[in-house]
């Protein structure tokens, strides 16, 4: 679905590049997570992946179709979830959602609407200007707006934050079932956790470059050690360490223990392997995202509030 070829990007007057030889590819029916302390250029990659930013250097291919030849019509079947949910406030969440498919000449059928909102619980507040719902609220909208069309390649950046666990839940449910219907997913991402759980391919992207580009499962059994430690009590009330192989547990009864007071994995975390492969913990935040500098290498700063007569 998407394939990039030594990608790279320099905002103009910035002392080096943002990008810096990039190459990786998404599958249809995969979801691949982009992982990075900020300033790592993920936003960077993703504005370039669906037309946000132009002058780029190196080869991107989206859906076996070089991304330069692309015109607008490749937004009809993108979905673009931001990290900030930016919505229409003075709408209601039934209009954002309705103009935004309105764009894409998509108009959804009434009770699909209604059951997306109610899927995120919704339904009480979906007809209210936007401009009074809480950000969580928003965020869940945002989704909505993004997958409603079933996308076939899907983009979202942070897609649970300012989500409780709950709502958080029901969001990753919603991207892995895009993925069984064979959507290819491209998600952002600082957290380990996320990534762990939703990701089939992981890329860490440190300073502009990739350090690494496996399957989580790979890299954790690259970097850690295949086993547990059990810790109990033999049959003279004696405490014991035993440290064993996976294969080792389907054999029976650990050796010398009657108890069993403590098991601990010897899988390394997604953070551990980052922090080994990069010699950086993901939550290095040092740097402005680039996310969040405009192109001449400025700070974007945040808006003011609306009026209540402004667009």
């Amino acid at each position: 679905m998407i394939e990039v070829a030594e990608l790279t990007f320099a905002y103009p007057g910035a002392p080096e590049p943002t990008l810096k030889g990039l190459t990786f590819s998404v599958r249809a029916g995969e979801v691949f997570g982009f992982l990075g302390p900020s300033g790592a250029g993920k936003s960077t990659t993703q504005k370039i992946l669906y037309r946000l930013l132009r002058n780029y250097g190196g080869t991107v291919r989206v859906k076996d179709r070089n991304l330069r030849d692309w015109d607008s019509s490749l937004f009809a079947w993108t979905g673009i979830g931001f990290e900030t949910p930016n919505l229409y406030s003075r709408l209601t969440g039934r209009e954002n959602l309705l103009f935004a498919a309105a764009l894409r000449r998509s108009i959804p059928e009434r009770v699909a609407l209604d059951e997306a909102a109610e899927r995120l619980g919704l339904t009480d507040a979906i007809d209210t200007p936007v401009e009074t719902w809480s950000k969580g609220m928003r965020m869940r909208l945002a989704f909505i707006r993004a997958v409603l069309h079933r996308p076939p390649l899907l983009f979202l950046d942070e897609p649970t934050s300012g989500l409780d666990p709950f709502w958080a839940r029901r969001v990753k449910d919603w991207v892995l079932e895009l993925r069984r219907e064979g959507a290819a997913v491209f998600v952002t991402t600082h957290s380990m956790e996320l990534a762990d759980e939703l990701c089939d391919s992981v890329g860490f992207l440190v300073d502009g470059e990739l350090a690494a580009c496996n399957a989580p499962t790979a890299l954790k059994q690259r970097y850690g050690t295949r086993g547990i430690t059990v810790t109990g009590f033999d049959r003279d009330g004696t405490q014991r360490t035993v440290n064993l192989e996976y294969e080792a547990l389907l054999q029976g009864p650990v050796p010398l223990l009657s108890t069993i007071t403590r098991v601990v994995n010897h899988e390394v975390t997604l953070e551990q392997v980052f922090l080994a492969v990069t010699g950086r913990s993901l939550s290095d935040s040092d740097r402005v995202s680039d996310g969040d500098r405009e192109p001449n290498g400025r700070l974007n700063e945040e808006p003011a509030p609306a009026g209540r007569g402004s667009p």
